[in-house]
């Protein structure tokens, strides 16, 4: 059984890595405290729940809706947090924590407060050895995993993930050699949007939503972000795969009430321990310093 839990915990931290990078990313290149990313995977899962309403598109297929519209939110979070950046991080939780409840009340105005969920196409499972494996966890996960490997890729080789790089490790610096820091917060907000939404898009093919799941997923995001290492990408990952196994044996043997409490604890004690994250002190680079 314990087998069993550890590979469910595995496919499901494809999805919490796809999730947490892109807050990762705003945090480690914008330093822009982001406490509404909750709620744009939440705006992701409605974003394909209404595609499929519409168009009859199932979230595997909507994805490129889903990236558009994502990138249009990015662009005008990014309008308004752009007096925020470089300022005091109060000024960017109280922004956030605003957008979160307008994301939130229109939502709740729009579908209401019911729960909305989506079929998936893919509703059996298979066996391998003793491991009962769903296809559409397995289809999702593949997937989150291969987002999230271009998105490493881009940020390590392409132009603009060098000119992240530069700007996370000195804004001032960055102005000096022509890079501009502007567009690069821009495309940083909008790549941290889309990363989200296509995390809430895939959810939406294993779990109901409703207006307020966002803040779960805020707390699994900001978790995950803070045992890594804050910046730190590689330890994001890592961090997300041990959040989602941690959560799946609780919540097997503790219940799903306690599930969270499990890993708040471990997140209390890391935090004592090792504020810096749990792969601080490993031979892994920063976002800034990559």
């Amino acid at each position: 059984m314990i087998l069993q839990l550890i590979v469910s915990g595995i496919l499901l931290g494809g999805i919490y890595a796809l999730l947490s990078v892109g807050l990762s990313l705003v945090l480690g290149v914008s330093k822009f405290v982001h406490f509404a990313h909750g709620d744009m995977v939440m705006v992701g899962m409605y974003m394909a729940f209404s595609v499929y309403m519409f168009l009859g598109l199932n979230p595997y297929f909507s994805w490129p809706i889903v990236l558009l519209a994502a990138t249009v939110l990015g662009v005008i979070v990014f309008f308004f947090a752009r007096f925020t950046i470089g300022k005091h991080a109060m000024n960017q939780i109280l922004f956030t924590l605003g957008l979160s409840m307008i994301l939130q009340n229109t939502v709740l105005l729009l579908y209401r407060a019911d729960f909305r969920s989506v079929p998936s196409p893919f509703t059996t499972s298979f066996r391998v050895g003793n491991v009962f494996i769903g296809q559409g966890l397995l289809v999702t996960f593949i997937i989150a995993v291969v987002l999230t490997a271009v998105f490493m890729l881009f940020i390590k080789y392409s132009k603009m993930g060098r000119a992240m790089r530069a700007v996370g490790d000195d804004r001032n610096a960055a102005l000096l050699v022509g890079i501009p820091v502007g567009r690069v917060d821009l495309i940083t907000f909008c790549i941290g949007a889309v990363l989200a939404c296509l995390a809430g898009a895939l959810l939406m093919t294993i779990y109901p939503t409703t207006p307020s799941i966002g803040m779960g997923y805020n707390l699994i995001a900001w978790v995950t972000v803070v045992l890594g290492g804050l910046g730190y990408l590689q330890g994001t990952l890592v961090a997300a795969f041990l959040i989602a196994i941690t959560e799946t044996v609780s919540g097997f043997y503790l219940g799903a009430d306690m599930r969270q409490v499990v890993y708040f604890i471990m997140f209390i004690i890391v935090v004592i321990a090792q504020p810096k994250g749990l792969f601080s002190g490993v031979s892994m680079r920063k976002v800034k310093r990559t």
